[in-house]
């Protein structure tokens, strides 16, 4: 119990900081959609800010919450202060050294990046995304280093600055869109001057928390570190795996670069919607639960690993399911609230619906997998969810060229979703012949429970779906007063609903917030007078 309530309250922690990121990041795309809409300009920089992108999960973050915070929390454990100071200073060194190479020949290779990842583009669009590809490169060297710098804050149990970090680039982007959008030819070069500003902050950020704690950070290229090559050996299945996941995003955004003008940018904007409660809580669970299942795995504590897996599970299901469903059900006003003014019309805000509704339907899939691969890297098992990643790539592959045309982007979205729960499925079964028995039951009537007093909160949310102000241009008083309301309904139906069935996790949290502050124990008998 101790356990579930220090990872309850580094959850919290985390998912209030990433929920302040995604509001900003949400402001960010109203400046976005206002000053850009849905064309060539978009297109070109959502392409160009892909690649960096998709970097940076594979060299970055993904590689080192695998490898580097498992490694780091063994090493610390097992060796003196001085001893994992000097890790952290080679790792820094070799780190820096090869993201320096990958930029590098990143901005040599800006066109054949910018056609691999988008081979629909005419010339005018491909000649924008290729330079504004090489203005944002350099984010990827800046952003790697954030990250090494989050893994080891995240080894000391340290989660608030950097889940606090993304805020910082967005607020650098609108900054920079607003500021000098007028100024610069094109004006959409405003948005990449903001990325690699919001980069040198985001580093920025990181440094006085670890100087707290008494690290400072100097990059050594030393050779013969164990715990180096150990990691290096950790990161390439997983370097694999990470590989197939993103070169599933290249080949839907390549797909869709082939379907119409925009289609891209739809895609995006479903993404960013999608990512809102994935980043803010199931992401926030998994970032917090991998060095605690790192430290039960390495003593053995399997039964504890199990236990600590399912809490994460139960918790990520009872916010992400009524999330899926409610954007679901209120994507039209969401999308027309925050996005529709200026060049981003209805016509656009229908196309990102069909979209999203595609999306939002594996959105609990892709939670539980974020919280069941930590599991396997923990037990040292980088390659198996790199099998299934394959598999489950091959699956998305071939759906979204067989749905693309009959359905348009929506069709690659709905591709996604069927092959995330693939993966999910595919992830429990495999981890089940590892560890034994995983216990799902409880994690089960969870997900019965939470579904029912979603679909109740849904139905209450439908009406306000149908009133004809959402496809007005401007509006948005009124707008933004009825989505409130579907909010503030959908949410309250969904307390009470839970509450009647009786859902463990809603009942705990209110225990918590009623729990009153220890008294003083009853003087024993002898002391009475």
């Amino acid at each position: 119990m101790s356990e579930h309530s220090s990872l309850t309250r580094s959850v919290g922690a985390v998912s209030a900081f990433t929920l302040l990121s995604r509001v900003t990041g949400l402001a960010r795309d109203m400046v976005f959609a206002g000053l850009f809409g849905a064309g060539l300009a978009s297109d070109a920089f959502t392409c160009a800010f892909t690649i960096p992108n998709v970097l940076r999960r594979f060299f970055a973050e993904g590689a080192l919450s695998i490898a580097f915070v498992p490694v780091f929390s063994d090493h610390q454990a097992k060796h003196t202060r001085e001893e994992t100071a000097r890790l952290y200073d080679v790792t820094l060194g070799w780190f820096s050294a090869a993201l320096l190479v990958v930029v590098g020949l990143g901005v040599l290779g800006s066109p054949l990046l910018v056609k691999l990842f988008a081979p629909g583009f005419g010339p005018d669009k491909f000649e924008l995304a290729v330079f504004l590809n090489r203005i944002m490169f350099p984010y990827l060297a800046l952003v790697g280093v954030t990250s090494l710098m989050t893994a080891i804050l995240n080894t000391h149990r340290h989660f608030a600055a950097p889940a606090a970090a993304p805020i910082l680039l967005n607020l650098a982007q609108v900054g920079c869109a607003l500021g000098l959008a007028w100024a610069l030819d094109p004006p959409i070069t405003a948005m990449a001057v903001g990325v690699l500003v919001g980069g040198l902050l985001q580093l920025a950020l990181q440094i006085p928390f670890l100087l707290r704690r008494g690290i400072r950070l100097r990059p050594r290229l030393s050779r013969g570190e164990p715990a180096v090559r150990r990691m290096l050996t950790l990161m390439a299945p997983a370097a694999f795996g990470l590989a197939v996941y993103q070169v599933n995003i290249l080949v839907s955004r390549a797909l869709a670069s082939l379907i119409s003008e925009g289609a891209m940018t739809h895609i995006y904007y479903s993404d960013r919607f999608l990512e809102l409660p994935l980043g803010v809580f199931a992401v926030a669970v998994a970032t917090v639960a991998l060095p605690s299942l790192a430290s039960q795995a390495a003593l053995g504590e399997l039964e504890k690993l199990k236990d600590t897996l399912r809490y994460a599970w139960r918790l990520t299901l009872f916010v992400c399911v009524p999330a899926m469903v409610w954007m679901a059900v209120c994507r039209v006003p969401m999308i027309s609230t925050l996005l529709q003014r200026g060049h981003f019309t209805w016509a656009d805000t229908q196309l990102t619906s069909e979209v999203f509704l595609a999306a939002s339907a594996g959105l609990w899939a892709i939670a539980a997998i974020r919280n069941t691969v930590p599991a396997f890297y923990a037990l040292h098992d980088t390659k198996t969810p790199v099998y299934v990643a394959l598999a489950a790539f091959v699956l998305n592959a071939g759906l979204g060229a067989a749905l693309m045309f009959p359905l348009g982007a929506a069709g690659l979205t709905a591709a996604n979703s069927v092959s995330a729960i693939f993966n999910l499925a595919a992830l429990l079964v495999l981890l089940r012949r590892r560890v034994g028995p995983l216990g799902l039951g409880p994690v089960g009537r969870t997900l019965g429970k939470v579904l029912a007093a979603s679909l109740a909160a849904g139905v209450a949310c439908w009406p306000v779906t149908r009133l004809e102000v959402w496809s007005a241009e401007g509006a948005l008083g009124a707008k933004a007063l009825w989505l409130s309301a579907a909010a503030a309904g959908g949410a309250a139906v969904f307390l009470a609903v839970a509450w009647a069935l009786r859902v463990e996790e809603l009942r705990a949290l209110v225990q918590r917030f009623r729990r009153r502050p220890p008294q003083p124990p009853p003087p024993s008998p002898d002391a009475l007078p």
